[in-house]
């Protein structure tokens, strides 16, 4: 299904046992308002699997202080840009619990073994700095 998140999801009351948001929290405006609706989704006890662009990642991409956040326009490099929020660490996770879930699990997710084989340089590169933050969440 393809849905603009700023909306009320298209389902009833707590079919899923499961939700993903790969990549996409951080875009996001009205974030407690998606929280509330996957809530509303997700059967109790159901899990949210989230990830979102590491801070650290973002400060070394767009520099200035890790604790300023706010909305952000960043080049892609190809002529676009893209908006996105800027959070710490506490602040995702904190809004998270504050809309309802659980903390399970914290990942900095590192590179495979088989990068380091297949092409050590890029394993260096992406296994010196954290770029992604993927929490398990349950909902309560």
């Amino acid at each position: 299904v393809r849905h603009d998140l700023e909306q009320p999801l298209p389902f009833g009351y707590a079919p899923f046992d499961v939700a993903v948001m790969a990549l996409v929290y951080h875009h996001v405006y009205d974030r407690p308002q998606l929280l509330s609706e996957l809530r509303r989704v997700l059967r109790p006890g159901a899990r949210l699997l989230v990830s979102t662009t590491h801070p650290a990642g973002e400060q070394r991409w767009l520099g200035g202080s890790y604790y300023e956040g706010g909305r952000a326009d960043a080049p892609t490099g190809d002529g676009f840009t893209i908006n996105f929020e800027r959070m710490t660490i506490e602040r995702f996770v904190n809004e998270l619990l504050d809309g309802g879930f659980i903390l399970e699990r914290l990942l900095e997710p590192r590179p495979s073994e088989a990068l380091r084989e297949e092409d050590p340089a890029e394993y260096e590169r992406v296994g010196s700095r954290p770029n992604v933050l993927t929490v398990a969440m349950r909902r309560g």
